[in-house]
């Protein structure tokens, strides 16, 4: 079993394959300390005999019921794509999108909050349009409301950190135009939410866009309403706005 007080014991990746790969929790959950400290330390060696078989076991962490297991699962390919190669992540990146979509919708905030950090490395790793594109036909229309939630916090993340011009939002927003009318409260509540903050960013193409979907009239001028108050408080980020012809929403 591996020993999680340093890296001194495990001198090359296939050291953790078998631990990573068993089926026992207590390996899995033991094994993680000294994984993290290796995949840390940018002068240990990221060769390894089956790559694809330690990232898969790795996936395998992420889809289990051990919500600690889910969440050492998660960090650790944080740290992959830190030290792998774009290319070389880039055959894993459907899979390692899709099991991590579904942990935004755990029923523990450590495991959301990892997924999300996840999903935001990947951003930037391979551009925020590029995960974007991934992650939107699995997400909001998921079965889990958590996950159309989660989700929608996801993109205002990825509004402040990357900025309006690096996703296209016009394909996002009739998305969230329909959560408005979720039969979840926390669902169409972070729907209205998300639409003020995609406004805060764009500005007025959002209202004029938001017009053209069915969204009830009294929401839709509840939206009104916060939109002109974000104005009046000095909270927009765009300022002049403009819809491009191939339907992206971009600042500029």
């Amino acid at each position: 079993m591996a020993d999680s007080s340093s890296t001194a014991e495990n001198k090359k990746l296939d050291d953790f394959h078998e631990s990573v790969l068993s089926k026992e929790p207590t390996v899995r959950l033991e094994c993680f300390s000294a994984l993290e400290n290796y995949l840390s330390d940018v002068n240990t060696s990221l060769e390894c005999e089956d790559l694809t078989g330690f990232i898969n076991g790795l996936v395998k962490w992420i889809e289990g019921s051990n919500f600690r297991i889910a969440c050492n699962g998660l960090r650790a390919l944080e740290l992959f794509i830190d030290r792998l190669d774009s290319h070389e992540f880039e055959c894993f990146l459907d899979n390692v999108v899709s099991v991590t979509v579904d942990r935004l919708g755990d029923a523990k905030d450590q495991v959301r909050e990892a997924a999300s950090n996840l999903l935001i490395k990947l951003m930037i790793t391979f551009t925020p349009q590029h995960i974007w594109d991934l992650i939107q036909p699995l997400s909001f229309d998921h079965k889990q409301f958590r996950v159309k939630e989660e989700s929608q916090r996801l993109l205002i993340r990825s509004l402040n950190e990357f900025g309006s011009s690096a996703i296209q939002l016009g394909k996002l927003v009739p998305l969230i135009c329909k959560l408005v009318s979720d039969s979840n409260g926390t669902v169409r509540q972070q729907a209205t939410d998300t639409l003020v903050e995609i406004y805060r960013h764009v500005g007025d193409k959002v209202r004029n866009d938001i017009a053209k979907r069915d969204i009830p009239e009294a929401k839709l001028k509840q939206l009104y309403e916060k939109f002109d108050d974000v104005v009046a408080s000095g909270r927009m980020i765009a300022k002049v706005t403009d819809l491009t012809d191939d339907g992206k929403i971009y600042v500029i």
